[in-house]
């Protein structure tokens, strides 16, 4: 049981290390398994974003939240949450959405993160 313990940890550092990351988003796209804020999403940090391509976003006084990139340009992303369409900084785009994992964000609402 310990080693199995070692070798999960070793594989979420090293998961860490290559950019991939855990996040409970505010609001965003929903899936057929329900909202964003009952689901945790995990993403990949990224330097560049297309038109389509499916991100978090951090949004000044709203939280992170997921979206589709609608237009892309050198210092700043148009993105879609279906809440509204917001522009941010791409240094705002924390990365591309990789999975979306339902009713576990549901679970860390309960706890208060």
């Amino acid at each position: 049981m310990k080693t199995k313990l070692i070798a999960l940890a070793a594989i979420f550092v090293v998961l860490f290390a290559l950019g991939f990351r855990v996040v409970h988003p505010e609001n965003g796209l929903e899936s057929a398994m329900g909202s964003a804020k009952s689901s945790i999403v995990l993403y990949k940090s990224s330097s560049s974003y297309a038109v389509g391509h499916k991100v978090v976003v951090e949004v000044a006084g709203q939280g992170k939240q997921t979206g589709i990139v609608k237009s892309a340009s050198d210092g700043s992303v148009d993105v879609d949450t279906l809440v509204s369409f917001v522009r941010v900084k791409n240094e705002d785009v924390l990365g591309k959405l990789i999975i979306v994992i339902p009713f576990f964000g549901t679970i860390l609402g309960v706890v208060g993160l």
